[in-house]
């Protein structure tokens, strides 16, 4: 089976560096891309670029999430699977803010995280081949999401009526370079096989 992951990611940093470190290693990477993203991958080699396929997706459409999973019915290859859970970096607190931007804010950083991981667990469970799904929290100073992300998590962790290999993690305040390679140590284990295992590394992992 050739290498192949699929990345969703909200075109963060971190996320970027994630789909750049397995293109770098060879891996057919299908990614998310939302359109608030306006920056080149940084493999700019043209053999690299080969090896991304890019998934428009709407991150303000339960209707565009589900098709985003239903796309996977056309790379059966894949069966390692990354959500990026990111956070808001605005220097004013969330409840200070206009209620527009709140309301953009909680759709961007939480209906479509959690209509897009809800749409993958579906398809996941409808196939009796083993997938593993790895949950990835970005670190952020003052997260208003944090507990809601790690209350969600960990009762997915506790469910034993999925098929799916969870495995969860969190950076601490590591660059997105060292969070990347850990996230590629991580898929690249192949004994790392347990459903529902917390990752706790020295740096990473605050739950």
């Amino acid at each position: 089976m050739e290498n192949s992951v699929f990345v969703i990611t909200q075109g963060t940093r971190c996320g970027k560096k994630i789909v750049d470190k397995f293109l770098i290693n060879n891996y057919k990477v299908l990614k998310t891309v939302t359109e608030q993203e306006n920056d080149t991958l940084e493999a700019e080699e043209a053999e690299k670029q080969a090896m991304l396929t890019e998934l428009a997706w709407n991150y303000q459409s339960v209707f565009s999430s589900k098709n985003i999973i239903l796309n996977l019915k056309n790379y059966p290859h894949i069966r390692n699977f990354i959500i990026i859970y990111s956070a808001p970096q605005a220097e004013t607190p969330i409840y200070r803010q206009d209620p527009i931007e709140i309301q953009k804010t909680i759709d961007f950083y939480i209906k479509s995280q959690l209509s897009i991981t809800c749409e993958l667990l579906n398809e996941l469970s409808k196939d009796d081949t083993s997938s593993s799904l790895f949950l990835a929290l970005e670190y952020s100073l003052n997260n208003p999401f944090r507990d809601f992300f790690k209350n969600f998590i960990n009762t997915l962790l506790d469910d034993t009526s999925l098929t799916v290999n969870i495995n969860a993690f969190e950076a601490g305040k590591e660059t997105p370079e060292s969070f990347a390679d850990y996230v590629f140590s991580i898929v690249q284990d192949k004994k790392l096989k347990s459903k529902g295992k917390w990752f706790k590394q020295f740096r990473y992992t605050l739950f």
